[in-house]
């Protein structure tokens, strides 16, 4: 069900190596902090040129005027969307609003990941946001479990949780 991608170390180069592929093809990348895999950015941008689309999800990082209702459009096919925060989130310590706004990005990650719009979801930090009990690790091993059959989905983050990872034995 899950295929887990290799590990990398923070003063290595960022690859993303394959390690088995499922019937449900859910691959966990563990990346070092702070960084994003480019491999895996430039292969959404490979998919999406094919006429498929890709949605990638940056669950705690912020960016001015983003948020689910405003993703953004960078090639055609390739929608990325960032919490409508205007800093990353590092620490459980949101206000009301920053909940709300974080709360209603997983919403549409939910929503996105159940409907048929798109043929690969990339989900930046779903073990961190675990962690910091943004999302309760039973919420995200029910989303991981109920995805759709032709959904592919790569987590992407760094120490992915110990529940996710048993998923995939």
């Amino acid at each position: 069900m899950i295929a887990q991608l290799n590990s990398h170390s923070e003063h290595t180069s960022v690859s993303c190596n394959t390690v088995s592929t499922l019937h449900k093809q859910i691959e966990i990348v563990d990346t070092p902090a702070d960084r994003f895999c480019t491999e895996i950015v430039a292969n959404a941008l490979k998919i999406a040129s094919t006429g498929q689309r890709v949605l990638i999800v940056q669950l705690l990082k912020g960016g001015i005027r983003q948020g689910h209702d405003r993703i953004i459009n960078l090639a055609q096919n390739l929608d990325w969307v960032r919490c409508n925060l205007i800093r990353n989130i590092s620490i459980a310590d949101l206000n009301d609003l920053e909940l709300h706004n974080f709360e209603q990005l997983w919403k549409h990650v939910r929503g996105a990941t159940r409907s048929s719009e798109y043929s690969l979801v990339i989900l930046d930090d779903l073990s961190l946001a675990i962690e910091l009990g943004l999302i309760s690790i039973e919420a995200a091993t029910t989303f991981l479990t109920k995805l759709p059959e032709d959904l592919k989905i790569i987590l992407t983050g760094t120490n992915p949780h110990p529940a996710i990872l048993e998923l995939a034995s």
